[in-house]
């Protein structure tokens, strides 16, 4: 990795840094007549519709954090749509005074939704649909988009070689992700990159959770040239200004059965070009130019993934200091006096596809009733360890971040301000470069929270998250602390993976929260610095990358609601949708 590169990300990053009286760059203002549109289109592609999930499935709850026991799915049109729709399609209609908007499966900043699906599928008898005669082509492979509007799959272009013999053969396909970054420097300017890249991380979690359900795993792979896939989806090929350009962020393979994963890089890496003959919609007619979001794409993306492994014999103990006492003689005990608003959804039987669907971002809290008791506090953290396989699994490196908790009311604890330690490797390295005065006072028995300070932290999580109530109201917030020196140091393309990793960290702790009768909201407007500031963070050893809070949501109760798919319901033809 040349300096030039890594210092074009060090300084991307340094110069996108919110502070106080000084945000990032941005528009200032919404430009509501060029808002890019949310939804990529090939126009004139024949289009295989996807079977909608008329009800929903009844997979057990579990089955969004751990594993599960059921066995594959065969890969068909069918279970393709179920991994879709659970993973990136529509999840609800809103409305309000005239304005009607869709809201989705996975999390977006601004509801803005940078994150595009590209699919290379394997024409089989399982999957007659792409097949454009009754008898089946052999050694096809074929290039896909998936399109949420209108729930389909775009057939764009297909490669019939000797190649497409491995994907014949295997149980799995890949899934290739990408980002509009425009769509998010529309509203958010210099920043956008940041946005893009936890957004993608929660698409990654968003997919993984699907595949489970299917019983299929899914992992993104390294040792893959961007620019190559890029080349091989035709997406240097767009008609459209350079401000509308889709960048690679990975490739995932999914599978029914264990793949050898090398094999298939292998595969991947040597398929010829696709010939595209359509072209993709404008999703704004004028643009404003925002060069250094291209510039930290090329300098973090022009490098093959490369992941960070550390010791696993290492990570087996969360805690590595059992002797300090214990904060509180009776923190695990169960608060047998939580409100029945309070009490775990489970009680209701949901279903794992139910919670998927029903997850929102909250817009504000109720301060009074955002509350938890210590014991699910706890669960909800247990959910984020890398030692969860789901969703953590499909980003094979080790954690490199970790939470910093604002408590505000989580019954058993005091308030004050605490850490969550993801990877225990990290502790001494945060305990030396934190305030010496810190207590470091474990929570819980051979658990990775420890108490850093004790207080009221509600005015402070306020102020550094950019005044937002929303960060003071809830039952805890917390920003995530990613090791970002050492990480960079590695290679310049961890610094989506970090992103990435607060992304699976935020749909997690969505999900969590969702469970118990509560509601999560990201938060990527804070104070980077004075957050750095507040636990005594010198360089940039550690940064926060994420914000996010857990609380009572108050519904407003003037919006109101449709189902995800109502529009194709009502328009059996489902060709209503205009790029206009």
């Amino acid at each position: 990795m040349s300096q030039s590169t890594l210092q074009m990300v060090k300084n991307y990053h340094q110069q996108t840094k919110h502070r106080p009286g000084a945000y990032a760059r941005s528009a200032g203002y919404m430009d509501w007549a060029n808002q890019p549109l949310p939804y990529r289109l090939y126009e004139g592609t024949e289009k295989i519709y996807l079977p909608l999930n008329q009800e929903v499935a009844s997979s057990p709850i579990e089955y969004i954090f751990q594993v599960s026991p059921a066995s594959p799915a065969p890969i068909s049109v069918s279970s393709i749509a179920s991994l879709l729709q659970n993973s990136l399609g529509l999840s609800a209609w809103k409305s309000y005074n005239g304005t009607e908007w869709a809201l989705r499966i996975n999390p977006s900043s601004g509801n803005l939704h940078p994150t595009e699906c590209y699919l290379l599928l394997p024409e089989s008898q399982e999957l007659p649909e792409l097949s454009d005669s009754q008898e089946l082509k052999k050694k096809t492979v074929h290039s896909l988009h998936y399109n949420p509007y209108i729930n389909c799959l775009e057939k764009r272009a297909r490669l019939a070689d000797v190649k497409a013999d491995f994907l014949q053969d295997t149980t799995g396909f890949a899934i290739v992700l990408t980002s509009i970054a425009w769509r998010e420097a529309w509203k958010y300017g210099e920043r956008a990159y940041r946005y893009c890249q936890h957004d993608l991380g929660h698409a990654l979690a968003a997919l993984n959770i699907a595949a489970n359900l299917n019983g299929w795993k899914i992992e993104v792979l390294d040792e893959l040239s961007n620019s190559a896939i890029s080349a091989l989806l035709g997406l240097n090929q767009s008609p459209h200004a350079a401000q509308e350009t889709e960048y690679v962020d990975c490739v995932c393979w999914v599978s029914a059965q264990p793949s050898d994963l090398q094999k298939v890089k292998e595969w991947i890496n040597a398929l010829s070009d696709f010939d595209y003959m359509h072209q993709s919609n404008q999703l704004s007619h004028s643009y404003q130019e925002w060069p250094v979001i291209e510039d930290v794409f090329k300098a973090s993306h022009q490098q093959n993934i490369s992941f960070i492994k550390e010791d696993p014999a290492t990570l087996s103990s969360p805690v590595l200091n059992p002797d300090v006492a214990i904060l509180n003689a009776n923190v695990a005990t169960v608060n047998s006096n939580l409100t029945a608003s309070n009490k775990s959804s489970e009680s209701v039987e949901q279903s794992a596809e139910h919670l998927i669907l029903q997850r929102r971002s909250a817009q504000s809290f109720d301060r009074e009733a955002s509350f938890i008791s210590s014991e699910l506090f706890l669960k909800q953290l247990h959910n984020t360890l890398p030692t969860q396989s789901v969703p953590f699994s499909v980003l094979p490196q080790t954690a490199q971040v970790h939470l910093l908790l604002f408590v505000h009311h989580v019954q058993g604890l005091d308030a004050g301000l605490y850490i969550w330690v993801r990877n225990p490797m990290h502790l001494q390295d945060l305990k030396s470069a934190m305030k010496p005065e810190f207590l470091w006072q474990p929570c819980f028995i051979e658990q990775p929270l420890y108490v850093l300070k004790k207080g009221d932290f509600r005015r402070i999580a306020k102020a550094l998250s950019c005044e937002q109530n929303i960060a003071a109201d809830g039952a805890y917030s917390l920003g995530m602390l990613a090791r970002f020196e050492t990480s960079l140091s590695h290679s310049a393309s961890q610094y989506p993976l970090l992103f990435w990793e607060t992304g699976l960290i935020g749909q997690v702790l969505y999900l969590a929260a969702e469970r118990e009768g509560l509601r999560g909201t990201g938060i990527g407007c804070f104070f980077d610095d004075q957050v750095h500031d507040l636990v005594g963070l010198k360089d940039q050893q550690w940064q926060s990358l994420y914000h996010f809070t857990v609380g009572k949501a108050i519904d407003d109760k003037r919006i109101s609601t449709k189902p995800a798919y109502f529009h194709l319901q009502a328009k059996a033809d489902g060709e209503s949708y205009s790029s206009k």
